[in-house]
């Protein structure tokens, strides 16, 4: 098998923009005008009377007022630091390795000039800066690159991808495991519209995120709705047209009863395999079934009785007769199969792909090794315990030092080496990977560093002098019971 190569996306100089303030009428809220302000620092600054966002290049930072002089009442709120340096982009365009914190990111980069792009994203992050419920996807982080004119959002990276997604792989989801998937998006709604007066408007397949432990998250807020009390309503047309309440579709006023119709035909579709109405007819024709016909359940015997009652009960064309997302987790479809305890992760195993683990295990474990390099010993000496064990082996000019307390003591002496001279740590240019055999994999890294700086020995300004190229190999064990770490590495400065 060839080898694989993942690139990673390294950050390139910072450039300076020019100072541009400009009115943005697609941000509001509480009815005030929103601006938009990109500062000479590469700050991208959006803000109203109420707050303000500013998306830097080291992160997002959320504060109240536009005071312009600094005061305790006028501090940052919030911040997310996280920066184009942080995230290392694999293979899909969109995941991500951070190394700081040691996992797999989604990031979504956006256009900043695109009005509607950047509404939508502002939805995004206001939904999510405030957001801790675990069944919702969580936001890492935000930052600017004005090099390229981008906003990039981090996200929580889910790996087992969407109810779609499970849906191309199998016919229908098993009614078991849709109940215990459906327990936890009633439990995210739950906590949205209750705790946030958030109205999602876009529950669908594709927003209905899983991870490879079972775990369900609601995703994509860039089309949510703040309700300022839970008897205020919505009066706007946004949202993915075949998933829309019949109330929506009508132009009339809505609020938290139309998640609950998306959810319900979200599941009558998870349950059969398909879409239930009839949208080749186009738009219009599909707007007229949702309104207009009842629901198209599939014959009987198809559905259990406690399932076709949920979906019913979601989908009443009155909004007001539809049960609340917390009323939900009481019916007898929820209560039925939680008292079986069903395996998701069991379930779950039908999206496992070999060769992503493979690649995640190679990135994630060279992250923290590297990562390690950049820190302080005792960084080492904590990532070593996870990383080497005692018949773990480390090459380098040629002389091999064996067990996890030598390694560590090697690391160690490296690091020492190229603090004292100034180093700016190792910076990975390319990953390659390959199956061996068994449990291990084979790894190449390919990459520099450079000298010069502060340290005492250093001469010149941090990273004055030429890159040094350098390889390492590794072998990794992925053991079947969840345990990786390093056998062998080879460390060569090219």
């Amino acid at each position: 098998m060839p080898p694989k190569k993942l690139f990673l996306d390294i950050a390139s100089p910072r450039r300076t923009s020019p100072i541009v303030v400009l009115p943005d009428e697609s941000i509001q809220h509480d009815s005030q005008s929103a601006s938009v302000k990109v500062t000479e620092n590469g700050s991208f600054n959006i803000f109203n009377k109420s707050q303000e966002f500013r998306f830097t290049p080291e992160g997002l930072f959320r504060r109240k007022g536009r005071k312009s002089g600094p005061s305790k009442e006028d501090e940052d709120q919030l911040s997310f630091k996280i920066s184009d340096k942080d995230v290392q982009i694999i293979k899909q365009v969109y995941k991500a390795y951070f190394a700081r914190a040691g996992k797999y990111v989604a990031v979504k980069k956006i256009d900043c000039y695109e009005r509607e792009k950047r509404h939508q994203m502002m939805n995004d992050v206001r939904a999510l800066c405030s957001i801790s419920d675990p069944h919702l996807v969580q936001l890492i982080g935000a930052y600017h690159a004005p090099e390229k004119g981008q906003i990039a959002i981090v996200l929580e990276y889910v790996n087992g991808g969407s109810l779609g997604d499970i849906l191309q792989k199998v016919s229908r989801i098993p009614e078991d495991a849709l109940s215990a998937i459906t327990a936890q998006v009633l439990q995210g709604l739950s906590y949205l519209h209750r705790y946030k007066h958030t109205v999602h408007r876009d529950i669908k397949p594709a927003n209905v995120l899983m991870d490879l432990s079972g775990r369900a998250k609601i995703a994509d807020f860039g089309i949510s709705a703040y309700i300022d009390n839970t008897l205020a309503v919505c009066h706007t047309f946004t949202g993915t047209v075949t998933y829309m309440s019949p109330e929506r579709i009508d132009s009339q006023p809505y609020s938290f009863p139309a998640d609950i119709w998306s959810l319900g035909l979200t599941l009558l579709e998870a349950a059969t395999g398909r879409y239930p109405y009839d949208a080749s007819g186009g738009p219009l024709e599909l707007m007229i079934q949702v309104m207009s016909d009842p629901v198209p359940l599939p014959e009987e015997g198809v559905l259990s009785p406690e399932l076709q009652d949920f979906i019913l009960q979601c989908m009443r064309k009155d909004p007001f007769a539809r049960p609340s997302a917390e009323a939900l987790l009481s019916h007898d479809f929820i209560l039925k199969h939680t008292r079986r305890r069903v395996d998701l992760k069991a379930f779950m195993r039908c999206m496992a792909d070999e060769d992503a683990m493979m690649d995640e295990a190679a990135v994630q474990v060279t992250g923290l090794y590297y990562n390690a390099l950049r820190g302080q010993r005792d960084e080492i000496a904590s990532t070593s315990l996870t990383l080497y064990t005692e018949t773990s082996e480390h090459t380098k000019d040629g002389v091999t030092v064996r067990g996890r307390e030598a390694i560590t003591q090697r690391l160690m002496a490296m690091t020492d080496y190229h603090s004292a001279l100034g180093g700016g740590g190792h910076n990975v240019d390319s990953i390659h990977t390959q199956k061996a055999q068994g449990e291990t994999v084979l790894v190449q890294v390919k990459g520099h560093f450079q000298m010069g700086g502060s340290g005492p020995l250093a001469m010149g300004p941090q990273g004055a002098g030429p890159p040094t190229a350098f390889q390492e190999d590794f072998t990794i064990c992925l053991s079947s019971n969840g345990a990786t770490y390093i056998l062998k590495q080879c460390y060569t400065i090219l």
